[in-house]
């Protein structure tokens, strides 16, 4: 264990609570006294974390004005944090280096997005009082994937795997049902929720999201009327399409992924996009929440289909800091997105939601493919900021161009961070229980 986090530590628990000092006194370093939240009601800043400038621009967003601050029973106690915050804050920002090498740090959107990932990594490791040491020489890849005398196999198209002996799970009945009555210009709220109502799990799941932060509802949603009333039908839509292409999925095999980090990347992605969707007038929130959620659904049919050759994309990818999409067209000659836009174009999804999960790291720029962009940068945001933070996968590239089209500064970042935590944990429960794992 180092010493930088034990020094930390020991401040931390000798804390006493100097008083309130407006939010312009506040210094890099200050540890708060106890809990600084925000209105409501989220933790914005733990009480023994030193504050880092990620802390100071998400209190700033949220109205907090006045900070309670500790120093340890003497200003050196303050001196002594912030000394020991810096050297634990260079050195995560040292480890993390390698997984952004495609990413352009000299870039502003690069720079911020490395430094919130320095900054929310350097607060984890102080607040669960993490051993550096250990993440710097834990393997790659805890083991070697399967079955490696089949990793030279090419010639594969896409189509293939959509196609052939093994059929890919198909939609649930009740999912065609629903979607030959969401289009039917005479169905009524009613029979929308009388469908629904006959899938417990699809009831289930479609009541928890919409209670989640992301619907932000002010009182609970406890029926699937008022859950379609409120929602409305379009993004009703989308939803359920989600639902039904992540639920056909359920049966990958442990061994294969780490399935709970496979829905944690893709409900935060889906979250990502959905703030950042609230910046750009016009974008459909509820669309590009549901383009992240599926944006690497390819990913899981080449599992199912190729899980030896996903297993050397996922090590070369690793081994030589690739994100996975180059990893999967150097073994395969193509990546899960294309995987994707052919199993969503099978499915009879729209188009939107196809482009996203086909473009996702190739977006246009246009300003018509604007929701494609919020995807891209949503999948860079989940990657960069993940945790765990070293060791974790490669972070794309980002397409100058997209960003552009949003035309969204670097600041919102921080907001978006500091709001997206709790909304990511509220959204993967939809899919895993923590006692029987994927939900069904």
């Amino acid at each position: 264990m180092t010493p930088t986090i034990l020094t930390i530590r020991r401040a931390s628990r000798r804390q006493t609570t100097v008083g309130k000092i407006s939010i312009d006194d506040v210094q890099l370093g200050m540890v708060p006294g106890q809990d600084v939240s925000g209105q409501n009601g989220m933790v914005l800043a733990a009480r023994g974390t030193p504050l880092s400038e990620e802390h100071l621009r998400a209190l700033r967003a949220f109205g907090v004005r006045y900070v309670d601050v500790a120093d340890g029973g003497t200003a050196a106690g303050v001196e002594d944090a912030a000394e020991a915050a810096a050297e634990n804050e260079a050195r995560c920002r040292e480890m993390l280096r390698p997984r952004f090498a495609a990413l352009d740090l000299s870039t502003a959107f690069g720079k911020e997005v490395f430094d919130l990932a320095v900054r929310r990594a350097a607060d984890c490791v102080i607040s669960e009082n993490l051993d550096l040491d250990a993440f710097q020489d834990a393997p790659l890849l805890s083991t070697l994937p399967p079955e490696q005398h089949l990793f030279g196999a090419r010639g594969i198209a896409p189509d293939s795997l959509v196609t052939g002996e093994v059929e890919l799970a198909t939609l649930p009945e009740i999912y065609v049902r629903l979607l030959r009555a969401l289009h039917s210009e005479n169905t009524s709220a009613q029979e929308l929720a009388g469908i629904i109502g006959r899938d417990p799990s699809l009831t289930a799941k479609l009541l928890k999201l919409v209670n989640s932060p992301h619907f932000a509802s002010r009182t609970p949603v406890d029926t699937i009327l008022r859950a379609v009333s409120m929602v409305g039908q379009t993004e009703l839509t989308s939803l359920i399409l989600g639902l039904a292409a992540l639920s056909s999925f359920s049966d990958i095999a442990p061994g294969l992924c780490d399935m709970r980090a496979f829905w944690r990347h893709a409900a935060a992605c889906g979250t990502y996009a959905g703030l950042l969707a609230g910046f750009c007038p016009g974008a459909a929130g509820e669309r590009v929440f549901v383009g992240g959620l599926l944006h690497d659904i390819g990913q899981l049919v080449i599992l199912r289909k190729l899980p030896a050759a996903a297993g050397r994309a996922l090590l070369l990818s690793r081994v030589e800091c690739l994100p996975i999409s180059e990893a999967e067209t150097a073994v395969l000659g193509f990546d899960h997105a294309a995987v994707g836009r052919v199993l969503l174009a099978r499915w009879n999804f729209p188009d939107t939601l196809a482009d996203m999960a086909a473009n996702h790291h190739k977006p246009d720029g246009r300003p018509e493919s604007r929701e494609t962009a919020l995807v891209h940068i949503a999948d860079i945001l989940a990657t960069a900021w993940a945790w765990p933070a070293f060791g974790g996968a490669p972070v794309p590239a980002l397409h100058e161009k997209a960003w552009a089209s949003l035309g969204l500064s670097e600041t919102v970042l921080a907001e978006v961070a500091a709001t997206g935590d709790n909304r990511i944990r509220e959204i993967e429960s939809v899919f895993f229980t923590e006692s029987t794992g994927l939900a069904q």
